[in-house]
């Protein structure tokens, strides 16, 4: 289902409201991390399957192209985000964009891709055939059939994809990963930080350039001001935080993006 988090603000300069600085716990979001990791390295007693995952995205672009948008680009961290996410169903039975401890698609892509800033859509398929095994086209038709899954296909907003495909035996679970990739960071950002200077330096040599930033809970709305180029750095508890960084779309109005999710101890 779609799942584009965005926000604008108008202004010169841009301000936002001050907010309780509310940190999530470090703890269950490391856990996460190492759990998402750890079903990338073992999938579950499956294996992925990175042809089916090409044909999706390439029947991803047919369905596009039929309606005079472009094609998304493939990306391995939403590919990394979109696997750990269909390992993670397959081993807890919970079929579901969040998962039963609360953790959703902005935040394991903030986990896993770790360069990209912008917008995170999700899709999510299983099937399981009666006799022949589950085919793209199966999929890529149960999508397109559902209003909400082929919104994620058409969004004009989406530049880039990542599919993850999980074949335990019959049983085939699929994850399309997508985004509105707004900036790349010059490097993956890191995980664990000791201060809101790294994360600053971080988005140094960003493109396009980030000059400000708020962060967020992982996967949250609630926005605390951290940081505007020329100023002293807010003060940040310790916690698990996302980094929202504000992009320009025009004249004295930015939109918050969606970025890393990083620790700081």
């Amino acid at each position: 289902m779609p799942q584009i988090l965005r926000r604008a603000f108008l202004g010169a300069p841009l301000l936002l409201l001050a907010h309780p600085a509310l940190a999530a716990s470090i703890a269950p979001w490391r856990a996460y991390e190492r759990r998402l990791r750890a079903g990338l390295d073992d999938a579950a007693g499956g294996e992925f399957d990175a042809d089916f995952e090409k044909i999706l995205l390439d029947l991803n672009t047919l369905i596009r192209d039929r309606q005079g948008l472009t094609m998304l680009a493939p990306d391995p961290g939403l590919t990394l985000a979109a696997r750990a996410h269909a390992v993670d169903m397959a081993r807890s039975g919970v079929f579901d964009h969040a998962t039963a401890d609360g953790f959703t698609t902005a935040g394991r892509v903030g986990l896993l891709a770790r360069d990209l800033v912008g917008a995170p859509g999700e899709n999510i398929a299983l099937r399981r055939n009666a006799s022949g095994p589950v085919t793209p086209d199966q999929i890529m038709n149960q999508w397109r059939t559902s209003p909400g899954h082929r919104a994620n296909l058409l969004a004009r907003g989406f530049t880039h994809a990542g599919y993850g495909v999980l074949r335990q035996g019959p049983r085939v679970i699929a994850v399309g990963a997508y985004a509105e990739v707004a900036a790349r960071l010059e490097r993956p950002a890191p995980l664990r930080v000791s201060s809101v200077d790294q994360i600053a330096a971080a988005l140094t040599r960003a493109t396009p350039t980030i000059a400000q930033f708020s962060v967020s809970e992982p996967g949250a709305d609630v926005l605390t001001t951290t940081y505007v180029e020329g100023r002293p750095p807010s003060v940040l508890p310790p916690g698990a935080w996302q980094l929202r960084p504000h992009l320009s779309s025009g004249a004295h109005r930015y939109q918050v993006a969606w970025g890393p999710v990083f620790f700081l101890d």
